[in-house]
């Protein structure tokens, strides 16, 4: 039957990909006008020498480089505006990130900051400011966030200990250049804990009530590659895997920047709130969360198993879709990523007050399943018990 659902699907940002692709970073940056760049990194980064090749690149194109790297995990707007500080005292017309979620996150504020000035809690949600963003270029160094490709940044509210979602059509960086050689010594929390982030971007973007064919085709493709590449991209120096991970995470945020996220993320928000790693919470919740929406996404999930080899035509579209569950846990299993909440981070005696914090976020409106907060607070009950115990 004809589908008569009217749907949209955007992507500004140009896309550059191949080994030692920063080599153009410079190239990109004149094309956008820009004559003196502010480059947002951490100091982890920047320590290891990653930013080096988009700096030299810049500098050799005649563009001058200020490099901003105060950029903590989960930044916040205190951060944002000690970049806007150097920005303005440098002059910098345009922001070159090289760097994971945290600085990819923490640039695309400084950017919108320095057009529109105040404060970023004006322009909390969805197109609240005026003026479009200074000219953004996205170089990611983990397999992650996809924020590189983006429409949408997280900042923390220090005042409310609360994570703002920050978006608007200009707010997508105009260039992201994907890398591989960036992610060749990552290391195994930050790989894990990036790729385990992707993954829960494709499949929160299969979850939800405005899933399209195309974000579909997207997510269902990123979460096999994910799947099958994700150990080896960590545990090995395997440039073919880390670039497989690298191309899947952006299609991931691709397909999720269209569609939207579905509860695992807002559940995977007040453990942030709790200072747990936002990788390291959406990793954690993602099986208990597919068992939750499995009667509704069984043949989405089972369309995964089929890309991962489970294609045994005897099986029911549900046993497939559980065997694709199984291959998830499977990565847990082989790299010892952690399979259930922390005590130190929540306990029984928090969900209320978590899950009263999930049912504000709009991700629970856009998950296919609908849901109530006794759901949401036996989700968060089996993941401080972990699958071990609750299938013992």
């Amino acid at each position: 039957m004809l589908s008569q659902t009217l749907f949209t699907f955007q992507l500004p940002t140009k896309i550059i990909h191949g080994v030692n692709a920063t080599k153009g970073t410079g190239k990109e940056a004149r094309a956008l006008n820009i004559h003196k760049a502010l480059l947002v990194t951490d100091q982890g980064v920047e320590a290891s020498g990653l930013i080096t090749g988009a700096k030299k690149s810049l500098e050799e194109t005649g563009i001058s480089v200020v490099v901003f790297s105060d950029v903590e995990e989960d930044p916040g707007t205190k951060t944002a505006e000690k970049g806007l500080e150097v920005l303005k005292k440098e002059n910098c017309d345009g922001v070159v990130i090289v760097g994971g979620g945290s600085p990819l996150c923490a640039g695309k504020a400084i950017a919108l900051l320095a057009t529109n000035g105040g404060s970023l809690v004006d322009y909390e949600g969805n197109e609240k400011y005026k003026h479009p963003p200074l000219p953004v270029i996205g170089i990611p160094t983990t397999a992650g966030s996809g924020s590189e490709v983006s429409a949408t940044f997280i900042i923390t509210d220090e005042e409310r200990n609360y994570k703002m979602s920050i978006s608007g059509q200009t707010c997508y960086p105009k260039v992201a250049i994907l890398d591989p050689a960036l992610l060749i010594n990552i290391p195994y929390w930050a790989g894990m804990n990036a790729g385990m982030d992707a993954l829960s971007h494709a499949i929160g973007a299969l979850s939800t009530n405005l899933a399209t064919p195309i974000t579909d085709a997207l997510a269902i493709s990123a979460a096999a590659t994910i799947i099958k590449n994700l150990a080896a991209s960590v545990l090995t120096r395997d440039l073919v895997a880390k670039d497989n991970q690298l191309i899947a995470s952006t299609m991931a945020n691709i397909a999720c920047g269209n569609a939207r996220l579905d509860l695992i993320h807002a559940l995977s928000h007040p453990l942030g709130s709790r200072h747990m790693p936002h990788g390291l919470a959406n990793g954690i919740l993602i099986p208990y969360v597919m068992e939750f929406n499995l009667p509704f996404l069984a043949d989405k999930f089972a369309q995964i198993g089929t890309q991962l080899g489970i294609t045994d035509p005897y099986s029911t579209i549900e046993d497939r879709a559980r065997n694709t569950i199984e291959r998830i846990k499977d990565i847990y299993r082989l790299t010892g990523y952690p399979t259930k909440i922390p005590p130190e981070v929540a306990k029984e005696e928090d969900i209320p007050e978590m899950v009263e914090q999930a049912m504000t976020r709009p991700m629970v409106q856009f998950n296919r399943r609908r849901c109530t907060e006794r759901n949401l607070a036996e989700i968060y009950r089996r993941a401080l018990v972990g699958w071990e115990e609750n299938n013992g």
